[in-house]
């Protein structure tokens, strides 16, 4: 073939934010790019919160369920460039629970399930709202399923509580990740 009919002088082959591939690190090569900028993935905190929660592969005490937003979630994290870090479950304590968030808020991102409505069980948008610097920015969505979502900021970094039911879940997820350009 002859020069310039793949790539054209001045020519933009990548851009800013794109995540890197095999293909896109053959065209940088194609074009004699040693090397290039990258920022790392984000490192995104998940946690659960619930006394009924097990994690899966432990037995299921009678009234339990297995912990299939944490799963869902981080796979979800990954499929759009995060690397998830799996914190485990919390049971319904206000101090294990804020030692958990403080804990989290060491990655880049958090991201709950459970314990955002606004019952009287319900302790992960109390722990958040004392979280500071603004806390809470928004909490329930017109949106169903998945209403009760509850985001907020600390220390720069954004927190998103979840509804703990899956299916509320991972709607408000995807409806996040998609808005955000996923």
């Amino acid at each position: 073939s002859y020069a310039g009919t793949d790539i054209a002088r001045g020519e933009t082959v990548l851009r800013a934010g794109q995540i890197l591939t095999s293909r896109e690190i053959g065209v940088l090569a194609a074009i004699g790019m040693a090397r290039v900028r990258v920022c790392r993935r984000p490192r995104v905190a998940i946690l659960s919160t619930g006394d009924e929660i097990e994690p899966p592969g432990a037995p299921l005490p009678l009234g339990a369920i297995y912990d299939s937003n944490a799963a869902i979630i981080g796979a979800a994290v990954a499929e759009f460039g995060g690397e998830p870090v799996y914190l485990g479950v919390v049971r319904d304590d206000e101090l294990a629970l804020a030692a958990a968030m403080t804990t989290a808020l060491q990655h880049d991102v958090v991201l709950l399930s459970g314990g955002t409505s606004k019952g009287a069980g319900d302790l992960s948008y109390r722990v958040a709202s004392r979280l500071g610097d603004p806390g809470i920015v928004a909490h329930g969505v017109a949106l169903k399923p998945g209403k009760p979502i509850c985001l907020a900021v600390s220390q720069g970094k954004p927190v998103v509580i979840l509804p703990g039911f899956p299916t509320s879940a991972i709607f408000i997820l995807a409806a996040m990740l998609a808005v955000a350009g996923g």
